[in-house]
């Protein structure tokens, strides 16, 4: 926990994306990782595929986030996470932490809700850490603040170590959001922001509410420069700089 949250603080850069679509950026994940490690990010999350290509690159520079969830955009419901791999496995890459996604509101909620509890006491046997992500499903025609809040204590509650949520658009209700967990809050992305500011505006807006940090990807590795993206986030999440004071990183 102290490779991921040093200082309480951390900027994760999640690129487990490629199971949920074409992203070109990512086609080469040694030149996107070592971009990472260049803007002086705390980790990086990743599936073992790409984590076995990159080792010799992540090994001592960054700590290890090793997705064990996912569903594919080709089967018709990214949202109903299943389990992919292991704790067993993990460990055996030697990863700093686990992450899982439970999607509230879906039909399958409950079943991912079991699998992640029964994940938790087996990392926790084997001292690995578990990062567990809440999304809400689109198309529950739900409060998603009120869903957001509820499985962001729901992941607590049952062992998380860290939780990573997306964030309503509605800056005032973020403090609100923080509180609610029992542990430290990192906050995730989303789809692509339409300017660098807005993505510097979210991240001073989630760490001012009281979060741990940022785990964000599109809007980190789909800018022009995302060494300099990550130094613009972690001059914030690290330094408590104001949004301009960031954008200078990004010149």
């Amino acid at each position: 926990m102290r490779k991921l949250l040093r200082d309480g603080k951390t900027v994760i850069v999640p690129i487990d994306h490629p199971i949920e679509g074409y992203f070109k950026e990512l086609e080469d994940p040694r030149r996107i990782v070592q971009e990472i490690i260049d803007g002086g990010a705390d980790g990086v999350l990743l599936r073992r595929g790409t984590l076995a290509r990159t080792y010799d690159l992540v090994a001592g520079k960054l700590a290890v986030v090793y997705r064990i969830s996912g569903a594919t955009f080709t089967s018709g419901d990214i949202w109903d996470q299943r389990i992919l791999s292991s704790v067993r496995e993990a460990v055996r890459y030697a990863a700093d932490a686990i992450a899982f996604t439970v999607t509230v509101a879906h039909p399958r909620e409950n079943d991912m809700f079991e699998v992640f509890s029964k994940l938790v006491e087996e990392a926790d046997h084997l001292g690995i850490p578990v990062i567990g992500e809440v999304l809400v499903w689109e198309k529950a025609g739900v409060n998603a603040f009120e869903y957001l809040r509820i499985g962001v204590r729901a992941l607590g509650e049952e062992g998380a170590s860290i939780v990573k949520t997306v964030f309503p658009s509605d800056f005032s209700l973020y403090k609100d959001l923080v509180k609610y967990s029992l542990v430290p809050v990192v906050a995730a992305g989303g789809p692509k922001m339409e300017s660098p500011r807005k993505v510097l505006e979210f991240v001073k807006a989630v760490m001012d509410a009281g979060a741990a940090g940022t785990c964000i990807g599109r809007n980190t590795w789909q800018h022009e420069s995302p060494s300099k993206m990550v130094r613009a986030m972690r001059k914030i999440v690290r330094e408590g700089a104001s949004v301009e004071e960031a954008m200078r990183e990004l010149l």
